[in-house]
């Protein structure tokens, strides 16, 4: 489970290096459309499109680094009142019903992507964009998110808890 984990990691932290290329467009591609704007009148071509592309590869290529973290936003109310064992089995479950839900997503956005890819898509703003890229990296982290998830649940129901906190601080038990 140490090497998966590890790969994993250096998986996520790829996709989340990625993702923060993106989101330091969207911070600075925007803050510059907004100044050439007041100084000139019209805005960047071009800028509302990419940011358009840029808001997709932040959230599915840094869905990877929220879940290594497991900085995930839950309500914990239930499951803090359940032992420790109980509460492991519980958000496995959680863990695999949400692998599930990626899984049917992933599918059909592969095959979308497969297709875009083929025809090479693109849309009409201001500017022609090409979109395949996009599609492609939505199914990729579709399909990196429901391996994690899927993962952190057979851990939980194998282990009671991921196999690197078991590691790193055994008496959270």
């Amino acid at each position: 489970m140490k090497t998966i984990n590890s790969l994993l990691k250096i998986v996520s932290d790829a996709l989340g290096a990625v993702a923060m290329l993106f989101l330091a467009f969207l911070v600075f591609g925007t803050t510059l459309d907004v100044v050439v704007r007041a100084l000139t009148g019209s805005p960047i071509t071009g800028i509302f499109e990419f940011t358009e592309l840029a808001l997709v590869m932040v959230v599915f290529l840094g869905a990877g680094w929220a879940q290594r973290d497991d900085a995930h936003i839950r309500v914990t109310v239930l499951t803090e009142k359940l032992s420790p064992a109980a509460r492991a089995r519980v958000v496995a479950l959680a863990w695999a019903i949400g692998a599930l839900a990626l899984l049917m997503l992933a599918i059909p956005a592969t095959h979308e992507a497969i297709y875009s890819v083929s025809i090479r898509e693109f849309r009409w703003g201001y500017v022609k964009i090409p979109i395949w890229w996009t599609k492609a990296s939505l199914a990729a982290g579709l399909w990196f998110a429901f391996i994690q998830m899927a993962i952190q649940s057979l851990q939980l129901f194998l282990f009671g808890e991921p196999a690197e906190t078991q590691q790193a601080s055994p008496d959270l038990h």
